[in-house]
């Protein structure tokens, strides 16, 4: 089976959660004895490192460019008309789209779309006016035989948003890529909860300053460790001082093996956030045995089942007892440590591809009947 991949998100991510997945995707269908993978990825920016695959592709065509500010969406569009001449000139059985960008259809072609999340359907005041990914990614959802969904709950906001959808679904969890063997020593000196991604918008991270603003007997011992997300904005930094909390915050940017030590070495990972299609840093949390003290909402009770205690995003009260809690019994930590480990288990790359390559399969004869 050929299977086309083209080069969007390649282009507009550097790193990120979308092509972490068709990076640990597409390297993994390489070794598939039936596959013969076809990758344009354009001029492109993206670190994950795909091209040094480059003897191991049916063909490839990709250069690493330098990322010009303000430059994207032309950057991506402008290549859009490439891929199309190169796409017209090759044999494939499946283009799985790497994105939502709309392609015309091809004669005799099987076109596969994953869908991360409706995070720009559900909040729609966080993105701009002139993003279009709603229609485009509409649009795709209608034209695909086959979708795949990361989560239950995103198959279910699929199903809710789009009813009359016609193409295959299919549920196939994410993996997790943070395997890196961790040292004794704790890279923070301190005890500290752990927060780790954006802090925009339905990230809920102000819910996290609140409650932790509730809790003055651990203002003097505990702090909470933001690892990536950027600098703190100008407003955080003024509710920060607002609440008298200088000294418990710190921001960090780092390398992988930084944060697998941060998660080693947490109280817990706190993830407050109101909506999430997947939530990958559960899944690198519960590899290295973390705590995990999350929402009760979306695909994160899904995803953590057991291994972790639940709070009410809307409410820092909740959150604050259940912070509480979790320094004050130790028995719990213990269960919950030994529940990441052997909940993180399940979820591998490795499982993530032979499902796909399997649904590919599955849509082919279907369609091909």
């Amino acid at each position: 089976m050929r299977i086309l991949f083209d080069y969007e998100i390649f282009c507009l991510q550097k790193y990120g959660g979308v092509s972490r997945y068709f990076y640990e995707l597409i390297s993994r269908l390489l070794n598939f004895p039936e596959s013969e993978i076809i990758l344009y990825m354009g001029k492109f920016i993206n670190q994950y490192g795909l091209e040094k695959f480059q003897l191991q592709y049916y063909n490839f065509f990709g250069k690493k460019v330098k990322y010009l500010p303000k430059t994207k969406l032309f950057f991506v569009k402008f290549q859009q008309y490439l891929f199309e001449k190169f796409r017209s000139k090759i044999d494939y059985n499946v283009f799985h789209q790497t994105y939502f960008r709309p392609y015309r259809p091809h004669q005799n072609e099987i076109r596969v779309i994953t869908v991360h999340d409706f995070t720009h359907e559900k909040y729609p005041e966080y993105f701009s006016f002139f993003d279009h990914t709603v229609k485009n990614k509409k649009r795709a959802i209608n034209t695909a035989h086959g979708i795949i969904c990361v989560s239950n709950s995103t198959k279910d906001d699929l199903l809710k948003i789009y009813p009359d959808v016609k193409g295959e679904i299919k549920v196939i969890y994410h993996g997790n890529s943070l395997n890196i063997q961790v040292k004794n020593e704790p890279y923070f000196k301190y005890p500290y909860f752990l927060f780790v991604g954006s802090r925009k918008g339905y990230k809920n991270f102000n819910l996290l300053l609140n409650a932790f603003a509730l809790l003055p007997e651990l203002k003097k011992n505990y702090k909470i460790v933001c690892f990536g997300g950027g600098d703190f904005t100008t407003k955080e930094i003024n509710l920060i001082k607002k609440l008298s909390l200088e000294q418990n915050f710190v921001q960090i940017e780092g390398n992988d093996i930084i944060l697998a030590n941060a998660y080693n070495f947490a109280t817990a990972l706190i993830y407050p956030s109101l909506y999430e299609g997947f939530g990958i840093p559960l899944v690198e949390a519960m590899n290295y045995g973390c705590p995990l003290l999350i929402s009760n909402t979306s695909c994160l009770p899904e995803i953590a089942q057991d291994a972790a205690l639940y709070f009410d995003p809307l409410s820092p009260e909740d959150l604050a007892d259940k912070m509480k809690l979790i320094i004050s019994d130790s028995t719990l930590r213990g269960v919950l440590k030994i529940k990441a480990a052997q909940r993180g288990h399940y979820f591998s790359w490795e499982k993530c591809a032979e499902e796909t390559f399997g649904f590919y399969k599955m849509i082919a004869e279907k369609v091909n009947k």
